[in-house]
Order: C-alpha cells, then structure tokens, then sequence
C-alpha cells in the first residue's frame, strides 16, 4: 500500500496528524501495537480546548469520562505547600484523563476521516527518487512508499536523524493503584533532595504516584521495587500522608526516561518530525499532551502545503518547533532555579548549573 504521506507512530501525535491530514491526502498510519497501550502522561490544559474545538473533537472530548483539574498543590521551593487554582487561569480548568480512551478517540478519529492503519513496526527507512520506502516487520519485509515521512515514534527516535540533543538523565518510576483516595480535581508536587514527585487522582478511581530523579543517582535505585519506591513516598512531609491506602501496596508499576530531547531538526526534505521526537519536554512542563495535539495539527498544516509544492512549509514548521523550545527551555530552567533548598545535592545542583 502506498500513500502520500506515512506516519510513523500512532500515539497522539501520530494520530492527530492522521486525523487532520487524512481528509486531503491518502494517509498511512503505522504502529506496531494494535490500540494504544497503558501509559503515564493524563494531564492537559486548559488551552487544550481550543486544539479540541478547532479540530472538531471538543464534544467527544467532553462526553468522555475525563475528570476536571481545578488546582495545583505544590511544595516546591519552600516546605509549606501553596494552592494555585485554575479559576486564576485565561483557559480554565485543565483534566485528568483516561489517557488509553483519549488515544482510541483519536485514532477512531483518524481512521473516520479516511487514514489508513497498518499494525506494523517500521524497520527500516531509505531514499528513492520519488521519496522513501519505508519497510515493514508485518507482513515480515514488505515495503510501503510515500513522498513524505512524518516521524511521530517518540522520544527515542532515531529515524530521520542520528544527532539528538539529550538533556539530563531524568527517569521516572510510577505506580498506579485501584481504589485510592486522593483529592479529586487537585495534581500535586513536592520537591526533594533527589527529585520530585507527582500525585493525581485519576479517572475511574485511580491514583497515580511518579518519583523522578536522575538515573545514575543513588536514589534512581528506590525505583527497583515499588515497596521501596512507597515507602519512600510515605515520608514525605506533604504527600506521605495521603498515600496510606492498603490499595497502593499492590499497584501497577512502570519505569521510563523522562529527560527533554530534540533534533538537530525537525525537518528535512521529504521528512517531519512531530510530538516527542520533535520535541520531548521534562515533565514538570505538564506540556507533553499538549504539544502533542499542537505539533501534530501544526504538522499536517505543514504537511499539506508542502505535498502541494510549497517549498517553505517545512521551515515554517521548523521555526515554530524552535520557537516553543525556546520558550521551554527558559520555563524549565525558571522552573528548577525556583527550588534552593537542596542546592549541593547533585539532582538540583545540576539544574542549577544548566
């Protein structure tokens, strides 16, 4: 099969550039998992809206069972935690979503709006005159070609270039238990000698619990084993006194690199990168979701007037990637800078430093 443009990925970003770009061109959507798999990453902003309503996928969205953010709690730079609520914000409230729902949602999507879907891994990808051929692990070395690739494989990706900035080490281990109660509509924070944490409730009465630290840090070892990783978290002064629940002792685990990262580009002839191979934020940004949806919209723009002869599309799209890091990289480090109580400790002193 053959298309215009193929998508290498299906996850949100792969995704909403299939569903934005499939209803002007013939669309290949390639993943190697049939329907989106259980990952952390369930927050969005409000400023989402807008992506949601501009994309026509807004009533869906809010039909489905994600579950309001109203606040942030955070102990983060001093021990006292401070509330910061949403009603402060231009966007409103953001959501705590069912992140395997939302990503079925823009598939469905996608293929709705006549995108084609392979279940395949991408093994390989080479240059032809007419643009590239990208072969196939299922049916085992089966070929499929197209004028342009649009990388959306993620924050590892090594598919359009081998010249990637890597930024820390940053790792992060999760759990997520069934039955906890947490506050409802509240994310919180809390700094520590070696990292930070995050907690949430989620949707369908689930909790989320993620420690990040470095991965060559002597603390990345409490990540081994989740009785470790709870009892850490049980001590700490602003969160360990929500996690008593027998419920969290026999949680779901996970362990995944969480450092920001990008390309040298995020284009080059005949190729895009979008999402997390484009750009890959530290989660403190709470801009994963977000990018996702925008750099994917901002892609299949980008796609469509290139597939049309413009030339400039791709170095549009450039600058608007270099533009948002930009503005990431200053927040990120804004962000740290503001937590000096650890400051001779190598997690923070690092950041510090930057």
């Amino acid at each position: 099969m053959d298309a215009e443009a193929i998508i290498i990925g299906a996850g949100p970003a792969g995704a909403t550039v299939a569903l934005n770009l499939a209803p002007f061109r013939k669309v290949l959507l390639v993943d190697p998992a049939p329907a989106p798999e259980q990952r952390i990453g369930e927050s969005i902003p409000g400023a989402a809206r807008r992506l949601l309503a501009d994309m026509g996928l807004l009533d869906q969205f809010l039909a489905d069972s994600h579950t309001p953010r109203h606040a942030l709690r955070s102990a983060w730079g001093d021990p006292t935690p401070v509330v910061r609520d949403s009603i402060a914000d231009p966007d409103g409230h953001g959501w705590q979503i069912d992140r395997r729902l939302f990503e079925d949602r823009l598939r469905a999507a996608a293929r709705a709006r006549g995108a084609s879907a392979v279940t395949a891994r991408a093994i390989a990808v080479r240059r032809e005159s007419e643009g590239f051929a990208v072969t196939l692990d299922r049916p085992k070395g089966v070929d499929v070609r197209a004028r342009l690739i649009i990388d959306a494989s993620g924050r590892r990706s090594r598919l359009g270039t081998a010249t990637r900035t890597r930024r820390g080490k940053l790792s992060c281990a999760w759990l997520r238990a069934s039955g906890v109660t947490l506050p409802a509509g509240v994310v919180q924070i809390e700094a520590e000698a070696e990292g930070w944490w995050y907690c949430s409730a989620l949707p369908a009465g689930e909790g989320l619990l993620a420690f990040h630290t470095d991965s060559d840090l002597p603390a990345a070892k409490t990540a081994a084993t989740p009785r470790a990783l709870l009892r850490r978290a049980r001590a700490l002064p602003m969160l360990g006194a929500l996690l008593g629940d027998a419920a969290w002792n026999a949680p779901e685990t996970g362990y995944c690199a969480a450092h920001s990262a990008w390309p040298e580009s995020p284009v080059r002839e005949g190729w895009i990168a979008t999402g997390d191979a484009a750009l890959a934020c530290d989660p403190l940004s709470a801009q994963g979701l977000f990018n996702a949806l925008y750099f994917g919209l901002s892609a299949a723009e980008a796609a469509n007037r290139w597939l049309d002869g413009e030339a400039s599309a791709l170095d549009d799209y450039a600058r608007d990637v270099a533009s948002v890091r930009s503005h990431f990289l200053r927040a990120e480090s804004a962000w740290y800078a503001l937590e000096r109580r650890w400051a001779d400790a190598p997690f923070w002193k690092r950041r510090h430093t930057v």
